[in-house]
Order: structure tokens, then C-alpha cells, then sequence
């Protein structure tokens, strides 16, 4: 396959092989996604901490399968935040994340909203005796499977916003009927309600929203540009293997773009060693997420007719790159985002 030809970052070829060979069936939905996270937990991969491995994991992931690139993202962010709270709670459930035991499931959307100014924490929060009842409905949230560990925010009748983990089978939490979706759909991805859920004081991550919520999103952003940029690089090497006959005709175009996505991979390595504002991570998730649309787009008018087969890799990667400018935050919410700081930055 045309991705062979990408060096590889931190899996052995054989991995990367077999999630390539899985990648169709998962795609039809045969294998759920999750199964990527024993066997990645296995060659030691969820225990490492450095973000820049981390980054690099999903990165490779997203080349060859987008919707384990996206359970793993997912996984590692539950785990981003377990690591950030530090309780002994946290802990110890961070210990079945990092085996590949359960899957992580990262319903956050809203409090991300909420941080930027852009909307509002979706669950409502009554205390009670040693905990909280939460209601209220999450409207989209993946990895959504009994065993898993669902990590999201809440507000209580003050006004005050918690991050909380719960089990996803806990009395009160119902999981929705999975999307249909037109790409990612073994991703687990439905709708979450809680009526009455419990969670007890020691499942309380963080009762500082802002200070939590400062500390995970740089990380937050460069692992979904690491996601963005696998898809880019697949499909524009794929392209690249393809400029023959009547193709070469699209040969600046795929150059052009080939040189757009190797200058992102360089302000993403960047930024992972070393940080940068909040305009920065914007930016560069805005530029990383229409990269890889503009990426497979080539890449189908490159392929032809045989890339327009709903089975092909081509097909897939086009409808997972479709997925990219919808993914939390939004194009939509970025581009307000980047505006609101910009502003602010000048008056």
C-alpha cells in the first residue's frame, strides 16, 4: 500500500501491517476500533507519558486507520486527564487505561465550549450526600462501550463546574444507539444521558475548571493535530504514487500540498517540544485539519474511478477526513476562537 513508503515514527512494521490489514473491517464496522488498544498496550505504547510518544502513536494510527487513531486519541485523553488530577482514585483507574483493559472515553466537548466562551457545560450537578445526581444529556461522545471510563464536566445549581469519572455502566448512565455515521462508525460514537447518575466525591478529578482546563488542552490539540496529520500524509503519499500517464497533469498540485503538510509536521514537532500560545495550537489545528481534507480530496481526483469504490482505502480516507472539520472543536468554533484572541490580543 502507498503508505509503506511513510517512514515510520514508533510502531515495529509488523503492527503497522496488521492495523493496515484491519483497516477495511473496521471501516465496515466488522471490528470495533477498540481492538487497537490491547496490542498497543502490550508493545508498552499507553504507558508511555511523553506527549511527543503519545503524538507520534497517533499520528502512525491515523496513517493506515483513522478511527483507531481517533479510539486511541480518545483513550489517551481520559487518560490525560487521570494523570492531571493526580487522586488516588484517578490513580488507580488510570492503571486499566494504560493496559488496554477498558477504553477511555473523553466527553468533553462541551466543557472545551464552555472554557473558550463558545457554549455551555451540558450536565447538571445536584450535590448530595457524599456525591452528585447528574442530569442532562451529552450529545455526542465515542469509545461508548459498558466497560469504559467516561471522564466530562459538570455544573452545579451555583454555578460551579467540576470534572468527574464514572463508569459507563453505572446505574443512571444511558448509552445511545451508535450513529450511522459516513465514515468512523466501529468508533463507539452515540449520544450519552444521565438521569439521576451518581458520583461520589472521590470520582471528583478537579473542582478548578480553569486551571484543569488550562493544563489539558495544549495537549488536547496536538494529539488531534497528530490525527489530522496522519490522514494528510497518507493521502498525499498515496497521490504521489500515482502521478503517472494523464495524473502528472495534478503533479504541482500534489507537490504543492506534499510541502504544505511536511511544513505542519515541523510547527507540530514544534510546539509539541517546546509549547506555544493559544493562537498557535488554534492555527495550526485549523491549518492541520484543512490540510487533510485538501489532502484526500487530491488524493481522489489522483485515484479516479478506482479511488471512488466505497472500498478503498482512497474512499476511506475521504470520508475520514470529512470527519476532521466536525470533530470538537469544530472548524466553525475554531475560526470564532482564533477571532475572539485575536481581538482581545489588540485592544
Amino acid at each position: 500500500m502507498p503508505e509503506q513508503t511513510l517512514a515510520p515514527l514508533v510502531l515495529d512494521s509488523a503492527f503497522a501491517t496488521d492495523v493496515q490489514a484491519h483497516a477495511s473491517e473496521v471501516d465496515r464496522g466488522v471490528t470495533p476500533a477498540r481492538y487497537i488498544l490491547e496490542p498497543l498496550a502490550t508493545a508498552g505504547h499507553l504507558a508511555r507519558p511523553e506527549l511527543d510518544h503519545r503524538a507520534a502513536v497517533i499520528r502512525e494510527l491515523a496513517r493506515y486507520d483513522l478511527s483507531v487513531g481517533f479510539t486511541v486519541w480518545a483513550d489517551l485523553m481520559a487518560l490525560t486527564y487521570l494523570e492531571q488530577s493526580g487522586t488516588e482514585y484517578a490513580e488507580r483507574v488510570a492503571l486499566a487505561l494504560r493496559s488496554g483493559q477498558r477504553p477511555g472515553i473523553t466527553a468533553m466537548a462541551s466543557a472545551f465550549k464552555e472554557f473558550a466562551g463558545a457554549g455551555n457545560i451540558e450536565l447538571v450537578a445536584q450535590e448530595t450526600a457524599g456525591g452528585f445526581r447528574i442530569n442532562g444529556t451529552l450529545a455526542w461522545a465515542s469509545n461508548l462501550y459498558p466497560d469504559a471510563l467516561l471522564v466530562t464536566a459538570v455544573k452545579d445549581e451555583n454555578g460551579k463546574n467540576y470534572i468527574v469519572a464514572l463508569d459507563a455502566d453505572a446505574p443512571g448512565v444511558e448509552l445511545g444507539k451508535p450513529f450511522g455515521l459516513l465514515g468512523l462508525n466501529a468508533t463507539a460514537s452515540a449520544s450519552v444521558k444521565f438521569d439521576n447518575a451518581f458520583v461520589p466525591h472521590s470520582q471528583v478529578l478537579s473542582a478548578d475548571f480553569e486551571e484543569f482546563m488550562s493544563a489539558v488542552r495544549p495537549t488536547f490539540v496536538l494529539l488531534q493535530v497528530a490525527e489530522c496529520l496522519g490522514v494528510a500524509e497518507a493521502a498525499i503519499t498515496a497521490a504521489q504514487g500515482r502521478l503517472f500517464g494523464v495524473n502528472q497533469s495534478l503533479a504541482s498540485d500534489v507537490a504543492a500540498t506534499a510541502q504544505r503538510v511536511g511544513k505542519l509536521v515541523a510547527r507540530h514537532d514544534g510546539l509539541v517540544a517546546t509549547g506555544g500560545t493559544a493562537v498557535d495550537l488554534l492555527e495550526l489545528r485549523l491549518a492541520a485539519a484543512e490540510a487533510a481534507v485538501d489532502a484526500a480530496a487530491l488524493e481522489v481526483r489522483v485515484a479516479g474511478g478506482a479511488g471512488y469504490a466505497r472500498g478503498s482505502a482512497t474512499s476511506r480516507r475521504f470520508r475520514e477526513a470529512t470527519f476532521i472539520p466536525v470533530q470538537s472543536p469544530s472548524e466553525a468554533q475554531l475560526r470564532w476562537e482564533l477571532a475572539q484572541l485575536k481581538e482581545r490580543s489588540a485592544a
